[in-house]
């Protein structure tokens, strides 16, 4: 379903009320009886109650990282959010609500499970939210979610990709990011291709680290690469902070693989990264979503060149929404948005499509809204699928991109179809 305007055409107008005729004489003056004057002061109340009602907001909370150790994710989702709204504010509102508009209480999680579910229940029960967005981290949205479907409250996940976020049959969560097991089926055919260019891969290793996040995409990896033949030689895993890896960095280089698949924020990539140059090991590298694709890595320099990474979105897809959000971001910030932005932005259009065809703030009819979208046009069309479109878990069925580090910048090479550039091979 292509999402329809938001707010109807500001050239539409209310039909003007007569101005009263001074020159005639009231039929009733000095006999207005009780009964009129009560039904008068109930069209006065109706029309004072529908007026106030038009012109409450849409709600949202959003639970972000604002302090904490992902702070600056935190940060770039909050500008994707404000910049929805705006959007979508500055078009005339919702229409299906008569032209509200949308407002966001956001909410830090610190970066701390626990904070994020206190937030959660905050949002919900004081702010009176009818939905919640967030919150970047696995471990934080997991505590939250739950919060969420307690309070029948529904919550789109914009960036977590722990499988079991939409494995729990719970009826109000939905996700706009991809599973992290999905990435396995996507970087074998990846690797396949890379084969099928003439490229030498027969020993594979992971690196993650210990959280949901690192455990979910690597388990993803352990199950589906041996299943496309990928033969995986090694593992090390690191706790989200570490700040030496050189042990780790030894073991790896140990196991003589082609290729390494991190998963790993981009903090903890940085500091793996330099513990392999110091070991004078440059296997090809793959690494995983906003943590690889992130301008803290091209920092390194010629570590990175030829990088590749797998992520949920990129910049330069061809899409004609992509375009269009890549360029309004930009022009907002002064810089390219990264995936989770992507995901946020769309989480955001979904709710106020949501409430738009629902007409109605209620959570429990937004739950239901959010069952029946399909948006294969307009801003939430976005990410790399056909359409953002939840299935009966809350899923939204969609798949990842693989980029590559060229000339100091990320860009996309696969799949062809959707790439930016060409695939770039070592010489």
């Amino acid at each position: 379903m292509a999402p329809r305007p938001l707010a109807h055409a500001s050239g539409q107008s209310r039909r003007a009320a007569p101005r009263p005729d001074t020159h005639r004489r009231p039929r009733l003056a000095g006999r207005v009886t009780s009964a009129l004057v009560a039904q008068l002061a109930g069209v006065l109340a109706a029309a004072f109650f529908s007026s106030a009602h038009a012109a409450e907001p849409l709600k949202v909370g959003v639970l972000a990282p604002i302090t904490g150790a992902t702070a600056a994710d935190g940060a770039r989702l909050l500008k994707a959010h404000q910049l929805a709204v705006n959007e979508i504010n500055s078009a005339g509102g919702i229409a299906g609500l008569g032209g509200a508009k949308v407002e966001l209480l956001i909410a830090d999680t610190q970066s701390k499970p626990e904070v994020g579910r206190h937030a959660a229940e905050r949002l919900i029960a004081r702010d009176e939210v009818s939905a919640l967005l967030g919150a970047w981290a696995s471990a934080v949205t997991m505590p939250s979610m739950q919060v969420a479907e307690r309070y029948r409250t529904p919550f789109i996940v914009t960036s977590a990709v722990t499988d079991s976020i939409t494995e729990r049959n719970l009826q109000f969560v939905f996700r706009v990011s991809p599973k992290g097991s999905w990435a396995a089926r996507d970087v074998g055919s990846f690797i396949n291709y890379l084969r099928g260019k003439g490229v030498t891969i027969d020993k594979v290793a992971l690196a993650y680290e210990d959280g949901p996040f690192g455990q979910a995409v690597s388990k993803g990896y352990k199950k589906g690469l041996p299943a496309q033949g990928i033969h995986i030689v090694g593992e090390e895993t690191f706790r989200t902070g570490s700040p030496d890896m050189s042990t780790q960095a030894a073991k790896l280089k140990a196991t003589g693989a082609d290729l390494l698949l991190i998963v790993c924020y981009v903090d903890d990539e940085v500091v793996l990264l330099r513990a392999l140059a110091a070991q004078r090991y440059k296997p090809m590298v793959l690494g995983y979503g906003g943590g690889h694709v992130h301008p803290t890595l091209l920092q390194l320099g010629p570590m990175v060149d030829g990088a590749f990474g797998i992520v949920e979105w990129m910049p330069d897809l061809k899409k004609t929404a992509t375009e269009q959000f890549a360029k309004a971001y930009k022009a907002a910030y002064g810089e390219m948005p990264l995936s989770n932005a992507a995901q946020a932005y769309a989480a955001t259009w979904a709710i106020a499509l949501a409430a738009d065809a629902a007409r109605s703030r209620d959570p429990v009819k937004l739950r239901d809204s959010l069952r029946t979208l399909r948006l294969d046009k307009g801003p939430a069309s976005l990410l790399p699928n056909e359409a953002l479109d939840f299935d009966a878990a809350g899923q939204n069925n969609v798949g990842n991109v693989i980029s590559q580090v060229i000339d100091g910048r990320f860009v996309t090479i696969w799949p062809e179809a959707v790439a930016g550039q060409s695939l770039r091979l070592a010489h």
